[in-house]
């Protein structure tokens, strides 16, 4: 009876202070999923020219990452235009109108990383800041520039033990931070 005691303590003394740690594990996972999010869309618009973000839904605790496309772009709908052959002599007027159908807006980004990516019930933006200010409700964008290039901000989430962790966008040194709110 004394050593099922004892192993039964033991179990506790080794068990007890790792459960604690599940929820700042998952805040931790989620924060770093977003981080690395926010990253790729600076990525993909370098390698793409394409302007891309990451729309975060405060409301609704998701986030997703979408392009700057035409709706066929977006659904990999594009077929070859057969153009005219160029007229050397220059006889022919150039059309000036824009093409109709073809107009760009930001849409999800095919496959898994288009899809909204839900916070799990234990997890909840804070709020993010932004350049224009601080929003704790509806949608924000962290908006990427055919270059890169985007403004300073700083996404905020907590978990439901008090735990807080920022996601800090560096824009002069091309990077994404995670950090504790205390340090």
């Amino acid at each position: 009876m004394i050593a099922v005691v004892a192993i039964f303590g033991l179990l506790v003394a080794v068990v007890a202070p790792n459960l604690g740690n599940l929820s700042g594990r998952s805040l931790r996972n989620t924060t770093d999923a977003l981080a690395a999010r926010i990253d790729l869309a600076r990525q993909r618009t370098v390698m793409t020219g394409v302007p891309h973000r990451v729309w975060i839904d405060l409301d609704g605790a998701s986030y997703r990452l979408e392009w700057f496309v035409t709706e066929a772009e977006a659904l990999g709908e594009n077929e070859p235009v057969e153009q005219e052959p160029l007229d050397l002599r220059g006889e022919t007027p150039l059309p000036l109108e824009a093409p109709r159908g073809a107009e760009r807006a930001f849409r999800p980004l095919p496959g898994s990383l288009g899809r909204d990516a839900v916070l799990e019930d234990s997890l909840v933006f804070r709020g993010v800041e932004t350049p224009t200010g601080w929003v704790e409700r509806g949608g924000t964008a962290i908006e990427f520039g055919t270059d890169g290039t985007t403004e300073t901000a700083a996404v905020i989430l907590d978990d439901d033990s008090g735990r807080t962790l920022v996601i800090d966008v560096l824009p002069l040194a091309e990077a994404v931070r995670v950090s504790d709110a205390e340090g």
